[in-house]
């Protein structure tokens, strides 16, 4: 009918809208704002990483790698936020049905459904039902994907030049550095709020609610920095600002679905900016491997053997990637990252346009509904872009991108 519309109006009236997708409601009733705030309440009251995340991996990791005999370790994880049952009464209280509008409808129930699985991982953490519940939600490895890692893992030797040892920042002069790349962001639009947090509780470095968040015991290489800060800050701290701009909570809070595009682009950001290094590629398809021997039974040891006997990742290294995919009971979502980067490949090659995937948090399999709440005004452009876009450096890879460019040839670029 709209297509219909737009082509009456082209031919007997005077208005020229430039897409048929123009002729749908601009303005949000209160049943859709109620049923978006409502969705986001939920969303907002429990962090799914950080419920997942061990609070003592790395004296866990001390032991383990001083035993003779290594055994399973025994992660502690921070007090369970919420009452799942609770929470579930809450979530299906909210009446979608009173949502008109079918695309925001579409999203809105998908966004229910991915809450009710997610709320049932905080549930089964430590049991047996928590790496069924997580492949519900991230799915399975598909044949493609673990072709991909494996033909990774063997055109990318376990130890090539790119693992020198390199000084290493300390935590309060990486934490400085970060600071210094969300004030460039602030400088171009004030309302920017991230913040940096240097904490005791987590292992690593990750963004939580927009935040940079730095473990007490983290360590990055000088040569990794910026190719760090693009991918946390560039990306996941930049796309949760965007999406706070935007008149649906949705879009900040992530839609269903959003982590493969998620890290896509942060992966994506790190090549862009030159930090996309062999040992990291590998690293990537090692989290993919591990993902494929936990849902095929291997337990934490058998986990671990493999990846260091077979694939050949250093001790450390293997730990690490085993106790990813192991905690809170099998936690799948590191798939996500080498998924979602081929996904974007595929993407851009077909001409899709990279920029307006900063909008929010969203899922590429939603771009189209999210395409037409923008002709529709619902939805505003993007309001800060990453800044390394704008490198002569970037452009030239992200012209080779456009040609069609797969994961592989990121492999061979890195020969």
């Amino acid at each position: 009918l709209k297509r219909t519309f737009y082509a009456f109006i082209h031919a007997h009236t005077t208005q020229r809208p430039v897409h048929f997708q123009e002729l749908g409601r601009k303005n949000l009733t209160q049943a859709v704002r109620e049923c978006d705030r409502r969705l986001a309440e939920i969303s907002h009251s429990f962090d799914l990483l950080l419920h997942v995340t061990p609070v003592n991996a790395h004296a866990v990791w001390e032991r383990f790698r001083h035993a003779r005999t290594p055994s399973v370790p025994e992660f502690l994880y921070r007090p369970r936020p919420i009452d799942p049952a609770l929470m579930k009464r809450k979530l299906f209280g909210i009446p979608l049905e009173k949502v008109e509008d079918p695309t925001l409808a579409q999203i809105f129930m998908a966004k229910q459904d991915e809450l009710d699985r997610q709320i049932t991982l905080v549930a089964d953490r430590n049991t047996p039902r928590f790496l069924a519940g997580s492949r519900q939600i991230y799915g399975d490895i598909t044949s493609e994907l673990q072709e991909l890692a494996d033909t990774i893992l063997r055109h990318i030797p376990p130890h090539t030049p790119d693992d020198r040892k390199s000084d290493v920042l300390d935590v309060e002069s990486f934490a400085a550095r970060a600071r210094e790349e969300i004030a460039h962001y602030r400088v171009q639009d004030s309302t920017f709020a991230a913040r940096v947090e240097v904490r005791d509780d987590i292992t690593g470095i990750m963004v939580s609610r927009g935040n940079f968040l730095i473990g007490r015991d983290a360590q990055v290489a000088r040569r990794r920095i910026d190719a760090t800060l693009a991918h946390e800050i560039g990306t996941h701290a930049l796309t949760w600002h965007n999406g706070k701009q935007q008149p649906l909570q949705e879009l900040h809070c992530g839609m269903a679905g959003y982590e493969p595009l998620q890290e896509g682009l942060a992966v994506l950001s790190e090549y862009l900016v030159g930090g996309l290094s062999r040992p990291r590629l590998r690293l990537l398809a090692g989290r993919v491997m591990a993902v494929q021997y936990i849902t095929a039974g291997a337990d934490f040891i058998e986990t671990f053997r493999r990846l260091h006997d077979d694939d050949e990742f250093s001790r450390q290294t293997a730990f690490n990637i085993t106790m990813r995919v192991h905690r809170g009971g099998g936690y799948t979502k590191d798939a996500v990252y080498l998924r979602g980067l081929s996904e974007l490949l595929r993407h851009i090659a077909v001409g899709g346009v990279l920029e307006s995937l900063f909008i929010g948090k969203i899922a590429l399999e939603h771009l189209p509904l999210v395409e037409e709440l923008q002709w529709r005004h619902v939805l505003h452009p993007p309001r800060l872009l990453p800044f390394h876009f704008e490198l002569p450096v970037a452009q030239q890879r992200l012209a080779k991108l456009r040609k069609k460019a797969s994961v592989l040839d990121l492999v061979e670029e890195m020969q």
